[in-house]
């Protein structure tokens, strides 16, 4: 049985359309890190001091950021990353 082999022309592309070299990858280190430092600083903030002026505990607000960064990175990890990595090295 034959294989076909589709040989990939990088020459018409631009430059957001090239794969990512395997150099330039970074952990879930790095990920953590710009995540925490563009959402968690401001919003989670102002809305749990909002939240104990109007009387939550402490615990709740805690428990509450906790769940809901979990579930934000979750869904960036699982739903939002997966679908950007495949249109990156999609060849159109």
């Amino acid at each position: 049985m034959k294989t076909k082999t589709h040989a990939l022309s990088f020459d018409g592309m631009g430059e957001e359309q090239l794969p990512i070299p395997k150099h330039k990858l970074h952990g879930w280190t790095h990920f953590m890190g710009l995540y925490a430092g563009e959402h968690v600083a401001a919003t989670e903030f102002v809305i749990g001091a909002t939240f104990v002026a109007m009387g939550a505990q402490i615990m709740d607000i805690l428990l509450g950021l906790l769940i809901g960064n979990i579930l934000a990175i979750l869904s960036w990890t699982l739903i939002t990353t997966p679908i950007a990595v495949e249109t990156r090295l999609s060849p159109e």
